[in-house]
C-alpha cells in the first residue's frame, strides 16, 4: 500500500473527516462505514495500526443507525478477520491501480526511493464498489453468525455464572473470568488457567468444584436460566 504523499496526505484526511460526518445524507450507516474505513486504509496516515483503527471506524459509523440502540455493536471485524483473502482483493482494487502511480526503486533491503507521478485525486475518488460489496457481504454474515453465537455465549455464560456464585465464595472479578474461561473451554480449566487461578489465591479442589458445576450448568441440569433473569 502506498499512501499519499505527505503535501496530500492532510487533503485527504479532511474529506474523510467531512464524509465520515455526514448525517442524514441517505446514504446507508453501512455503506459510509465502508467507504470510510476502506478510505482510511488508501490513506494510511500512520506507520502503524491503520487497520485497527479503521475497523474502528466502521463500527463506529454502523453504531450511529438507529437499529443498534444503546451502543450495540454489530460485530463486523470479526468476520472479515475470516475472510482475509476477501479483504485484500478489495484493498487491491484501489491501490493496484493507484501502484501505478507510483515509480519505486529499491536502494537497499530496507530503503527505497519512492516518487509519486500521478494525480493526487487518485486518493480522493476512487471506485469503492468492490470495498463496499465486502463491508456488506461482512455485515450480514456478522449479524447471522457472529452475533448469534455471542447471544449464545452470554446465556451460557449467564446460568454457569449463576451457579457458581451461588455455590462458591470468590472474588467478583475472579468469578467473571473464570466463568468466562470455563464457558469457552466447555467446562475444563487449561493447566495454564488453572496455574494463573491457583497463583491468585484459589485452592485447587474450589476449581475442581467449578468445573464440575460449569460441567451441569453447561449441560442444564438444573434448568437455571441464568443470573440476570
Amino acid at each position: 500500500m502506498l499512501p499519499p504523499t505527505p503535501e496530500h496526505l492532510l487533503p485527504v484526511m479532511d474529506g474523510l473527516l467531512d464524509l465520515a460526518n455526514q448525517r442524514d445524507t441517505g446514504i446507508p450507516p453501512l455503506v459510509l462505514g465502508s467507504l470510510v474505513s476502506f478510505g482510511f486504509v488508501f490513506a494510511h496516515p500512520f506507520m502503524d495500526g491503520n487497520g485497527r483503527l479503521s475497523r474502528f471506524l466502521f463500527h463506529k459509523i454502523a453504531c450511529r443507525d438507529a437499529l443498534l440502540p444503546n451502543g450495540l455493536v454489530l460485530p463486523i471485524s470479526m468476520a472479515m478477520a475470516r475472510h482475509e483473502d476477501r479483504y485484500l482483493q478489495a484493498l487491491c482494487s484501489f491501490s493496484a491501480l493507484a501502484r501505478e502511480a507510483w515509480t519505486v526503486a529499491k536502494v537497499s533491503d530496507m530503503e527505497f526511493d519512492c516518487s509519486f507521478e500521478g494525480a493526487p485525486e487518485i486518493y480522493h475518488y476512487w471506485d469503492a464498489s468492490s470495498c463496499v460489496q465486502f463491508g456488506l457481504e461482512m455485515a450480514q454474515e456478522a449479524l447471522q453468525h457472529d452475533l448469534h453465537e455471542e447471544v449464545q455465549f452470554l446465556h451460557r455464560f449467564d446460568r454457569v455464572y449463576a451457579r457458581l456464585n451461588r455455590e462458591i465464595d470468590m472474588n467478583n472479578n475472579l468469578m467473571n473470568l473464570l466463568s468466562r474461561l470455563l464457558v469457552q473451554n466447555q467446562g475444563v480449566l487449561s493447566a495454564s488457567k488453572r496455574k494463573m487461578f491457583v497463583g491468585k489465591g484459589c485452592l485447587p479442589q474450589v476449581l475442581d468444584e467449578a468445573q464440575r458445576i460449569a460441567q451441569e450448568a453447561l449441560n442444564g441440569a438444573d434448568g437455571d436460566e441464568g443470573a440476570g433473569q
